[in-house]
């Protein structure tokens, strides 16, 4: 079997409905399956029914309705006629049923054990009843991380040895369609001094203790500086944090500070980080954090919350502080942009840990695993 080619389905589906980082890991991955391996032929499987993004209720149900067509029916019985020995999910949900296939499911984190009142009742009670039974059937898990493993060996009772850590990467998109100049409102970003965080404003992210942090950096000794925050606000009203972060803003009187972007496209999202004096992570919750690599490969400096999967994504390349202590922050921050030399050491550390992540490697990695699947039944 193992000299045989293996044929693999690649749900991407999500690509109609994700954000952020989901998105970007399925993008990035497609580019790499798309290349010439040998051993390897690759099928990009996607439903004819455009799924429904808006709030009216019954068009919500009826997309979940679809959902569940396309993933314990439609996906399985395509990828049974195309012949594949392999069905790779990077949304977690793969079908029940997988009728003979091995499937494969990404958790990119294990949330919905540990934040359960942010999610809708009714979905949990679809995940934990079929998703998790269908992903304990498969082959093997995914997580990008080894906390992200361990989460989800805590919560779900897979071993170890079923789960595999596999590692992500930069956005490869962000090399790519950068023709064509910043708008106006990025270039006079671009002209201030400022410090950056990109990332969908949910209540993880933990904004609202940065915009405090940055009041008192303003405070100490820069008066000019600006926090830009680069992302849109949540479409989960259960996950959102927008208001919080407006109710600090106005609260410490930062409306002419604190500049919030929105979604913005790539070139513009580069050209912010190219730019930027610090890139600062004080999220209390990640699976694993490409924006940290993102900073890396753009030569700036990197501050991050002490916990969850970003000492072991940043390595030595960051300088860490407790995200629940505003004044901590707000220290390691000033101390950064007083210390040009302590900068530029974490500019370089930050480019040696980036050589441990590549899109390339990744794929490669999945590509093993795919094989050993095939190979153990």
């Amino acid at each position: 079997m193992s000299k045989e080619l293996i044929k693999v389905a690649v749900d991407v589906r999500d690509l109609q409905i994700a954000a952020s980082g989901a998105r970007s890991y399925l993008e990035s991955l497609i580019i790499e399956f798309k290349k010439e391996h040998a051993g390897f032929r690759f099928y990009f499987l996607d439903s004819n029914t455009k799924a429904y993004t808006g709030n009216h209720f019954l068009l919500k149900v009826k997309e979940q309705l679809n959902y569940f067509l396309w993933k314990q029916i439609i996906l399985p019985y395509q990828s049974k006629q195309l012949g594949c020995s392999v069905l790779f999910c990077s949304d977690f949900m793969v079908p029940y049923f997988s009728l003979g296939i091995k499937t494969i499911p990404v958790f990119h984190d294990a949330f919905f054990w540990e934040y359960p009142e942010h999610y809708n009742k009714y979905w949990l009670v679809f995940f934990r009843n079929l998703g998790l039974a269908a992903a304990k059937k498969s082959a093997y898990l995914v997580a990008p991380t080894q906390y992200a493993a361990n989460q989800l060996s805590k919560y779900t009772g897979p071993s170890q040895a079923k789960i595999a850590v596999i590692g992500e990467a930069p956005k490869t998109i962000l090399d790519q369609n950068m023709e064509g100049n910043v708008s106006q409102n990025i270039q006079a970003i671009l002209n201030s001094s400022y410090i950056l965080h990109v990332g969908t404003l949910e209540k993880r992210k933990n904004i609202p203790a940065l915009i405090r942090a940055f009041k008192i950096v303003k405070s100490n000794g820069f008066p000019n500086l600006k926090l830009v925050l680069v992302g849109k606000a949540s479409n989960k009203i259960t996950l959102d944090d927008s208001l919080a972060i407006r109710d600090v803003i106005n609260q410490k009187q930062l409306s002419a500070d604190v500049i919030l972007t929105g979604y913005l496209h790539d070139k513009d999202v580069q050209q912010l980080y190219q730019n930027a004096k610090l890139y600062v992570f004080p999220s209390i919750n990640e699976g694993f954090g490409i924006p940290v690599l993102e900073a890396f490969k753009h030569n700036v400096p990197v501050v991050i919350a002490n916990n969850t999967c970003l000492p072991e994504v940043a390595g030595l390349g960051a300088k860490s502080f407790n995200p629940y202590d505003i004044t901590e922050i707000a220290q390691t921050i000033t101390l950064l942009l007083n210390d040009q030399t302590l900068r530029q050491s974490y500019i370089e550390k930050g480019k040696e840990q980036l050589q441990k992540f590549s899109w390339e490697k990744t794929a490669g990695s999945l590509m093993q695993l795919f094989k050993k699947a095939v190979v153990d039944s």
